[in-house]
């Protein structure tokens, strides 16, 4: 039987085998294409199960709430770390000690304030006085219008009762007049000393009561420093809680410091106008008796 001519022999050899490669290629083709979706097929729908994701998210809001509440928590737990109630529980003897005289001083200078205030309003009344003294016509008359209580009559009444009185033996070799101008000097010595009465308190307390804060704020931070170190920890949270308690005595001590200071300062000025009225009162009041005996 002939064949027909193909060419040459290598490539009638090569025929049979492309011819069967090629109808192996056409029966699988079909089965690949239907194994794998088409390109520009849609991307397969999600499954009826999603929706349900809400529903594990619901439980994060007191999650979120958790927190907030957390904060709360901590904002009031710091403001009460740092109150005078704080510091109380926390000190031991010396901080609270400390506490104590700081306390004492202020209320001593409120008490001290409020009661010179008042005694400071009766002398100035008392002091409006002294010019009707001096327009009257008599001693008698003149003591009337001053009034019985008045501080400013003690003066002229030392005077008058030295002008009158008869000493015996070694006083009366003293004058007349030297002796009413002693009593003079000591009635308005006892009038300066009304006067200056509880301004050496406010005085110590500006001066002092600050470094008594300070020494408190000392003695708690070295008290904050030994509880860091028991506990081996440093951080900011165990810091500023013992720090801040300690630094509560300085500011402690400042308020009680600072109001002793401005009383000192605005008793001491009207204390030197009463002073200052008394004193002239005396100088007159003396020369008067002076003038009076030698007629």
């Amino acid at each position: 039987m002939k064949t027909a001519y193909l060419g040459d022999g290598h490539k009638r050899q090569a025929f049979p085998v492309k011819t069967l490669l090629a109808a192996l290629a056409m029966m699988f083709v079909p089965a690949t294409a239907m194994a794998q979706p088409p390109a520009d097929a849609p991307p397969a729908l999600p499954m009826e199960e999603a929706p349900a994701a809400p529903a594990a998210e619901a439980p994060a809001a007191p999650a979120e709430a958790a927190p907030a509440a957390e904060e709360g928590g901590h904002g009031g737990g710091v403001a009460n770390a740092f109150s005078l109630t704080a510091v109380w529980e926390e000190g031991d003897i010396v901080a609270k000690g400390t506490l104590i005289i700081m306390i004492i001083m202020f209320a001593g200078s409120i008490y001290i304030a409020a009661t010179k205030t008042v005694d400071q309003i009766i002398l100035s009344g008392q002091m409006k006085k002294i010019p009707a003294f001096w327009d009257a016509n008599t001693l008698d008359e003149g003591l009337d219008l001053l009034g019985r209580n008045n501080a400013f009559r003690a003066v002229a009444e030392g005077a008058i009762a030295q002008a009158n009185s008869a000493q015996a033996g070694l006083g009366a070799r003293i004058s007349r007049s030297d002796r009413m101008s002693h009593q003079v000097g000591i009635e308005l010595e006892r009038i300066n000393t009304r006067l200056q009465g509880g301004m050496a308190f406010l005085a110590t307390v500006g001066a002092i009561c600050p470094f008594v804060g300070l020494f408190g704020t000392v003695w708690g931070i070295v008290n904050a420093l030994i509880r860091i170190t028991a506990s081996g920890d440093a951080s900011i949270e165990v810091v500023a809680g013992p720090v801040g308690e300690a630094l509560i005595m300085t500011a402690i001590g400042l308020a009680v410091a600072v109001p002793a200071v401005i009383f000192y300062n605005l008793l001491g000025r009207r204390n030197k106008l009463i002073s200052d009225a008394a004193r002239h009162f005396a100088y007159d009041v003396d020369k008067l008796m002076a003038s009076s005996a030698k007629a």
